[in-house]
């Protein structure tokens, strides 16, 4: 049965959810997420020993520890399909070789089994969907299990917000190096764009449009103002139509789905 979400408090498209006992404040910025918990740093010498492993230090991943685990458990494992599994049906994402922390980041956390039971809890439409997070105290749990952390940005791989890519969450708010949030992404849905439409959005937001870019969206719907802010770091396979199905549910002013969808990630072998 899919429970009814608590209404939250929504300013500017900034949703800020808070679970009870265990309160973790997720932050957005421009309706394009986030922050997440905390989890003291304790015995650092200690996890800074485990950094080239593919054994998680015991107290939790954290900024210093995570860059060097991620790397070297992408090292480790290959795998690079991942199943998610809703109500609307599956989404089957391929994840980029190009982005090896992310890529590990998103592997370790499905093996972790973290993803299930979390929903796809904001739907922009006509932009993105996203997921990863809910309002019950057990995400939050495991997040402080799992570690406070967040995962440097790879954006310099021209990985693009073309529509159906898996791109990384992030706070914009004290963050100048675009480290994106570990527990949260979204796919895009975006719109289409003629070129002078194109130069129009470029021109509005302030960046410099790139050759690969024109190319790109000449041929497919995406969200451009996006690239260079998150890290693409995959993309839709197969249920793109599962993803337009999830990005049409009814809504309320602050993006939340009026019932939940809750989601299940595998690794596929």
């Amino acid at each position: 049965m899919i429970r009814k979400s608590k209404r939250t408090t929504v300013s500017i498209s900034v949703k800020i959810l808070f679970w009870v006992p265990v309160i973790v404040l997720i932050h957005a910025c421009g309706g394009d997420l986030i922050e997440a918990s905390s989890n003291p740093k304790e015995n650092l010498a200690e996890e800074k020993s485990s950094t080239n492993s593919t054994e998680a230090p015991a107290k939790g991943l954290t900024d210093e520890s995570a860059p060097d685990f991620l790397k070297a458990f992408a090292r480790k494992h290959n795998e690079n399909e991942i199943l998610i599994t809703t109500n609307f049906g599956d989404i089957r994402i391929r994840l980029y070789q190009n982005t090896p922390m992310h890529r590990g980041n998103f592997i370790y956390l499905a093996k972790q089994g973290y993803f299930d039971g979390t929903w796809f809890y904001r739907v922009s439409p006509g932009h993105v969907i996203q997921a990863g997070n809910n309002d019950e105290s057990e995400t939050g749990k495991k997040r402080s299990r799992i570690g406070d952390y967040k995962v440097p940005n790879e954006i310099g791989t021209g990985n693009l917000h073309k529509r159906g890519a898996v791109a990384a969450a992030r706070t914009y708010y004290q963050n100048p190096g675009k480290h994106s949030n570990p527990y949260e992404f979204y796919i895009v849905l975006g719109k289409s764009y003629s070129p002078r439409e194109l130069e129009l959005l470029a021109e509005k937001e302030g960046f410099d449009l790139t050759e690969k870019q024109k190319q790109v969206y000449a041929r497919f719907p995406g969200s451009p103002h996006l690239d260079e802010e998150h890290t693409v770091f995959g993309e839709v396979t197969e249920g793109l139509d599962v993803v337009e199905a999830i990005s049409k549910v009814q809504i309320d002013n602050g993006e939340w789905p009026l019932e939940n969808i809750p989601i299940r990630v595998k690794v596929m072998e």
